[in-house]
């Protein structure tokens, strides 16, 4: 089911304009070929991870691998804002329908965007959920752009290089989710 079909059948009305609104979204296209195959973070594991960042009210929130959309629409609930960044655009319109589905399109933006190019430093928490040599070639750009202070949270793999502040069990087949915080050296670490 694309984008219209999806607001035309789920009767998410919003007086007469999303309809209309949909259609204004822009297309979506191939940036080049997904680093990883999508894998949904279980719901449980959503909110555990956004526990574990204390996402919460005045946190913006990016979610680097999107997928659906699922994690920056958990922490729009808990009064955060958050972007979610996806290379694939069939999951981008996905996640755009999410968005308007749980009616949170006013905090979440979703934006088809390659990881490595997006500027990540309006974010105070990052959300993970890629393979340890994405991550270990994530590290610098995050010590670069993001503020000290910062916080990443990242389902199933370690960042290679970076000794996570705390490692809690997770029910899923990758058994840990793993906290970072931006230090004053991390940035000088370049």
């Amino acid at each position: 089911m694309n984008r219209r079909q999806f607001v035309a059948a789920s009767g998410l009305g919003f007086a007469g304009t999303a309809a209309a609104q949909s259609t204004d979204l822009p297309p979506c296209a191939y940036i080049r070929t997904a680093d990883v195959v999508y894998e949904p973070t279980p719901r449980g594991v959503v909110e555990t991870m956004l526990d574990l960042a204390r996402v919460g009210t005045g946190d913006v929130v990016y979610d680097l691998g999107c997928g659906d959309g699922r994690i920056v629409v958990a922490a729009a609930r808990r009064g955060a804002s958050g972007v979610g960044i996806e290379i694939d655009p069939h999951l981008v319109e996905w996640a755009q329908a999410n968005v308007l589905a749980e009616r949170v399109g006013e905090r979440v933006k979703i934006w088809n965007q390659d990881l490595f190019l997006t500027d990540l430093s309006a974010a105070s928490v990052i959300a993970l959920y890629i393979l340890p040599e994405m991550n270990r070639r994530l590290r610098p750009k995050l010590f670069r752009e993001l503020k000290v202070g910062a916080r990443v949270v990242a389902n199933g793999f370690e960042v290679p290089g970076w000794k996570p502040d705390r490692v809690i069990d997770v029910p899923t087949r990758y058994l840990n989710a793993y906290l970072y915080t931006v230090k004053p050296e991390d940035k000088t670490a370049t």
